[in-house]
């Protein structure tokens, strides 16, 4: 029942929604506090939305077809604004994956009160047992290569040593944010524990569907990146339309591939330049 009642609040606080509703929606799919739900709905805005808005207005309708247009035209797109919203999509993705790590990091040190100690750890906090736990964060399982790994680790212990030396406990712990199923130890070094991702949610949270509520809590949080892009997604496609719309909105194939031929000058944001 408590559960029927929190998804109707949240409902009915989802768009259009102005930014302070937000707040209250995220309290309530999360089960976290007033002032934790703002910090994560701030730091939403500052770490994702905010910067996607910035590369969106570096980008012009002429800039889509830097994209390899077969990618679009063997999947079966014909019209110009089918074409426009595909580029765009595939293009905002890859700038938003750059960012999500950085939040959710910043949601795990928001929801846990812990900190970013700087010497490579992205999270310390001290249990009610004087445990102190570090953990080196990363997105998913095979988001890292060996060499990084073996960073991770170096870091870690680096950062217990000092710990130790006023005799206090430390775990060392690789947390994966989504897609680790099972806790295990560290086969190249069994002091190292690999979190499953809903138990490194739960650990730091105390809240065991955290990861869970998180994911529900990102359907609320999206329509800051909507009413962010919003205008420059339009100003974009009216561009593109400019340029690459033939009679009844058709993808005008002649001018794609002509301006294939003679791109011009310019740099694009590193996080739009997807080929």
């Amino acid at each position: 029942m408590v559960e029927e009642q929190r998804s109707e609040l949240i409902d009915d606080l989802l768009a259009p929604i102005p930014r302070k509703a937000v707040v209250p929606a995220v309290e309530a799919a999360l089960g976290v506090s007033r002032a934790q739900a703002d910090a994560i709905v701030q730091a939403f805005d500052d770490y994702v939305a905010r910067p996607l808005e910035t590369n969106l207005k570096k980008l012009r309708g002429r800039d889509l077809a830097r994209r390899n247009p077969f990618i679009y035209t063997l999947r079966g797109v014909e019209t110009v604004d089918e074409w426009a919203d595909r580029v765009l999509a595939d293009k905002e993705t890859s700038a938003i994956e750059g960012h999500v790590g950085t939040f959710l990091e910043e949601v795990a040190r928001l929801v846990s009160g812990g900190i970013k100690p700087g010497n490579g750890v992205d999270l310390q906090l001290e249990d009610e047992d004087g445990v102190v736990h570090l953990f080196s964060i990363q997105a998913a399982p095979n988001t890292k290569n060996a060499g990084s790994r073996r960073s991770d680790v170096e870091s870690l212990k680096r950062a217990a040593r000092p710990i130790r030396a006023h005799r206090q406990r430390v775990s060392l712990n690789i947390a994966i944010l989504a897609g680790q199923a099972k806790t295990r130890e560290l086969r190249s070094d069994p002091g190292v524990t690999v979190l499953a991702s809903d138990e490194f949610w739960h650990r730091i949270s105390g809240i065991a569907d955290f990861r869970t509520r998180l994911l529900r809590a990102s359907t609320i949080l999206s329509w800051l990146v909507r009413s962010r892009s919003a205008d420059e997604i339009a100003r974009i496609k009216a561009e593109a339309r400019q340029l690459f719309s033939a009679a009844g909105g058709r993808l005008d194939l002649e001018a794609l591939a002509r301006f294939g031929e003679n791109r011009p000058e310019g740099r694009l944001s590193e996080d739009l330049l997807d080929y």
